[in-house]
Order: C-alpha cells, then structure tokens, then sequence
C-alpha cells in the first residue's frame, strides 16, 4: 500500500499529542508501541492504545491519497516536536516504509501492518448513550478525583465510579477507605439507564486534560466493559474496571449533630501555615474547638511545634480531633463556598465536609490519632 498526505507542523504536533500518551513506549508487542494513522481523502485520523484505553484524534486535509499503517509513536512525536511549526511537512507511504518531509530534513521509519493493531469498539446492543456538556464532565470528575485509592489489592477503588441510582440524578464517587468524595448532577437525557461504571484513575486523567480544551457537548456511550466518549474530533474508549464498588452511601454519616461554620479560605490557608513543621510521619493536624473559637496545631519531634486560632461558629461541647491535613486541604479545595459547613459527632466518628445542606459535593473524612 502507498499513499501519502501534507500537514502543517503544528497540526500534526496537536494530533498526536493526546494520542502518544497513551502509548507505553517498551512493549512485549511491538505494534502497541505504535500509533494508527489512518489516512482517507480528506482527513487523517491517528489512533493510539495501551489495550485497555484507546485514543483517536481526527485532524482535516486538503487533500490526500489513502493509507493505513503503524509507526513508532514515540519516534514520530519527537520528529514532529524538533521540526519547525511552521512549515509543512509531507508523510509518504512506499516500500514499507513511512518517509517524513520537513524543508531540508527527511526521516524514513519502519511500519508494521495496520491488521496487526487492537481496535476497541463497544458493542451497539447493550449500550448506553447519551450526551452532557463538556464542562460538567470534567467539573465532576474533577470533583472526587483526589479521592481515588492507589491500593492496588482493592483495584475496585482504583477509579471513579458512575451510576444513577432509580434514574434520579447521575452521581460519581471515589474512597481509598480513609476518606470519600461524591458528586451529584442532573440526569442527562438518555442516562437513565445506565449501568453501574467504575472509570479507571488513567482514563479519568487523560479525560480530564482534553475536556479542559474542548467547548460543547460530549457524546458518552456507556456499556458493561467500555466507555466512549466522542468530544468533537477527538474520541476516548477506555475499559472499566471489573469488579464491585461499595456501598457508599453507608459512609456518610446522616446525623452528626454538631456543626462547624467557617470560612474557607481562611481555614485552608490556615491549615497551610501550622503543616509547615509536619513531616511524613506528623501530617496530622489537631483541631479543638470550644466555643467559637477553633484552634489548629501540629506537633513534630523533628521540626517543632505550630498553633493557629480562627473565629468560627460552633454547635458543640468542646472538642479535640486529629485529620491527615493533606485529606481536608484537598476536599476543601473542591468546595466553592466562601463559609463551609464540617459536621461531627465525635472524636472518633467520620465527618462530613459541604458548603450547605443540599449541596450537590459531599466530602467524608475518617479522622486520625492524635
């Protein structure tokens, strides 16, 4: 098979930037090491797996004659990288061989048979499909990201999970088992039926990155072992994880009767100061409270002591309790609200993080010893 085609420098730099990453460069199989592309008359589409997430980004041509081959994906990126943006570069098919032009530079790599490349499809009969805005998508994985176990005996928590229970709202979870995070949005059409889904933390990162650039709607088709997400010329299937997610609602405790109200950013910024003296072993601050005034402080062996005081309001009898400070800076990032509510019950049961009763973010933090 020949063909060939000609490409601005820049295009095929942003073609293939989100598909190489998927790519793992050492491969017992050398065609996974490689990248798809695929060339019809007018456009070329460049395709990129790991077998368990798959990434196609389609760019426009003028004009072309067909091909399909594999390359080294991560040879093809560096010529692409190291060759000027401004200039065109023309792709040639012949001989087996795939010949990249530049002005005065000309690269020849060797391919292998693109029937030899894995390509992953959803299977139309028991899927699910429906479309959300992009902005949402990514505001809600963004959301409950942090929380996601890297605990790779419990691989059931390596990920997001997605399910809308009695087609009421579609929700997305994540717990390492000391902390949890949920978030709830409207039911987009169509999604009533969905099947309960838990997105691996790699096919959640690379999401994340493309929805940051892209406007508009993005089209999601749901099954039992695929998810694909179409948004614009770029399209994403990834694998989800087989296994059972937990019953986490159970976590989240339904009457902790003592609150606190206080400011956000005040608060963060605070916890920030006084884990200046925490190392690795002490990242554990202490928040008493007494009155409307709570105090936060860390002790360290090693590095010493540090000790704040913030006004706030509090619904309890006085109270001393230990949080792995890294868990409340990261769950009172993800709250937007400039005063915050923390709900307790005592010293040793898990507390809630929210910016008011009916928010749609929930956050739930086992505390530590002391």
């Amino acid at each position: 098979m020949n063909g060939s085609f000609e490409i601005e420098v820049a295009s095929l730099r942003g073609v293939l930037k989100d598909v190489v990453g998927v790519v793992e460069a050492r491969n017992a199989v050398p065609v996974l090491s490689n990248v798809l592309p695929t060339v019809d008359h007018q456009s070329l589409t460049v395709t990129g797996t790991d077998l368990d997430l798959m990434v196609q980004r389609r760019v426009p041509l003028a004009q072309a004659e067909p091909f399909t081959i594999t390359v080294e994906a991560v040879i093809l990126d560096k010529i692409a990288t190291k060759l000027p943006s401004d200039v065109e570069a023309k792709i040639k098919l012949g001989d087996g061989k795939l010949t990249v032009s530049a002005g005065r530079s000309r690269f020849q790599l060797p391919t292998l048979p693109a029937d030899d490349f894995p390509i992953m499809q959803p299977v139309a009969r028991d899927a699910c499909e429906f479309a959300m805005q992009s902005i949402y998508l990514a505001a809600a994985i963004g959301l409950v990201s942090h929380a996601i176990s890297t605990e790779e005996t419990r691989y059931y928590l390596n990920g997001i999970f997605m399910h809308a229970p009695d087609g009421q709202d579609l929700r997305f979870a994540t717990t390492d088992g000391h902390r949890l995070a949920r978030g709830v949005i409207a039911l987009p059409d169509g999604a009533d039926g969905v099947p309960d889904t838990i997105m691996p933390r790699k096919l959640t990162k690379l999401l994340s990155g493309l929805l940051d650039r892209h406007e508009g709607e993005v089209l999601i088709t749901v099954t039992d072992r695929l998810l694909r997400f179409e948004m614009g010329d770029t399209i994403v299937t990834g694998k989800t994880i087989d296994g059972q997610f937990p019953d986490y609602a159970r976590i989240i405790p339904l009457a902790n009767p003592h609150r606190l109200d206080i400011e956000r950013d005040a608060l963060i910024a605070a916890i920030g100061r006084v884990v200046t003296v925490a190392t690795d072993k002490t990242r554990v601050a202490k928040l008493s409270f007494s009155r409307d005034l709570l105090v936060i402080s860390v002790t360290s062996p090693e590095k010493g002591e540090a000790r704040e005081e913030l006004p706030c309001g509090w619904s309890g009898p006085p109270l001393e309790v230990g949080f792995n400070s890294k868990y409340l800076l990261d769950a009172l990032g993800q709250l937007t609200a400039d005063s915050v509510e923390v709900l307790f019950a005592d010293p040793a049961a898990p507390v809630v993080l929210r910016d008011r009763e009916d928010a749609a973010a929930t956050f739930v933090i086992m505390p530590s010893r002391v």
